[in-house]
């Protein structure tokens, strides 16, 4: 479960260059000080508003454009969803950012660490218009914006009823498995199968192939989701890049938390850790080590797979070309795989 994070592969990076210049025409040029942080957030300039190329890696607007192609459209036609989605997305990272209070993001300082977070706040809302506009504004035919913008509210809906959901467990003992995997579905899994979707949708696929996609991308986000819950007590930093102590330092509701929380050793062992406001390391080695023992790091493990079969098996009644599903199936590898 610790092999190195392999490249993407090209299919995700082959419109990079046009997706980028697509971006920075829905954000703006202009210079005013709202837009200049939203480039900051989209990670194209500095804190001094120099030029900067610290941005995400684009997985979203990718897989939009990829489904345009695996259905029998072109980039250009999902070019305006998957603009909309990328902007969606750092406007719902802008938010979790404030509420979780996280002070760095690829490697710099998030930006209610620099214009405070009212301020924050107003440019996610700045990111979540130009996301709008750049979809219902586009020269895609009328029946097809509509539905990838109905595609694009229903699955923001989730995303946020998620994020309100993941916040609420934080103070509640009987957080359930299906409670978390339901919480997870809409926080991430709603946002890689809506792009999907969209793609689709503007690919002029039917709406049997548009929704099998996105139920498709959903599976695999839980998958995702469920292998960096286990990497994020039992990973190894040397390979992840991240410590393996965070989520218990923070007290996080993860679902290998939630699954030793039904056994009583564990669940003890838990409460005992969670007493502390800053567990001691020790501590946190031990009671992993102690999780693992009991079974716990097995049944986060069966879950991870049952997602990836279920995302194979979705991937199987699409239809697709033999090239076109051993493509997607390499996306998706690679999407559960770079949890690591």
């Amino acid at each position: 479960m610790t092999t190195a994070a392999a490249s993407p592969p090209s299919a995700l990076t082959a419109h990079l260059d046009a997706l980028e210049d697509a971006l920075r025409a829905a954000v703006g040029a202009d210079e005013s000080g709202l837009a200049a942080a939203a480039r900051y957030v989209m990670g194209w300039e500095d804190e001094q508003g120099r030029p900067a190329t610290t941005g995400g890696k684009r997985i979203r607007p990718a897989l939009c454009l990829l489904a345009a192609e695996a259905l029998g459209g072109s980039a250009a036609d999902a070019m305006p969803g998957a603009v909309a989605v990328e902007l969606v997305h750092n406007f719902s990272l802008v938010h979790d950012e404030i509420q979780d209070r996280d002070a760095e993001r690829h490697h710099r300082p998030t930006i209610w660490r620099i214009v405070g977070e009212a301020q924050a706040i107003n440019v996610g809302d700045f990111l979540l218009t130009r996301a709008l506009r750049a979809l219902s504004e586009s020269d895609a035919p009328s029946e097809r914006r509509v539905a990838a913008l109905d595609a694009l509210l229903t699955a923001t809906d989730d995303m946020i009823g998620g994020q309100w959901n993941d916040l609420s467990f934080e103070p509640r003992g009987d957080v359930s498995t299906e409670d978390y995997l339901a919480m997870v579905e809409g926080k991430t899994g709603a946002l890689i199968g809506a792009p999907l979707q969209m793609g689709a949708i503007l690919s002029g696929a039917p709406a049997e192939q548009s929704d099998g996609i996105r139920d498709w991308g959903r599976r695999v986000g839980l998958a995702f989701q469920v292998r960096d819950d286990i990497l994020g007590i039992w990973g190894d930093p040397t390979v992840t890049g991240k410590s393996n102590q965070n989520d218990l330092a923070r007290h996080k509701k993860t679902l290998p938390v939630i699954a030793a929380l039904a056994v009583p050793r564990t669940r003890h062992a838990i409460e005992r850790l969670y007493a502390h406001e800053e567990p001691p390391a020790a501590e946190i080695e031990a009671v992993s080590a102690q999780m693992e023992a009991d079974g716990v790091k097995a049944v986060a493990e069966e879950h991870a797979r049952r997602y990836v079969d279920e995302a194979s098996s979705l991937l199987d009644s699409l239809g697709l070309r033999e090239d076109e599903r051993v493509l997607m199936a390499a996306v998706a590898r690679y999407l559960i795989e770079r949890a690591g």
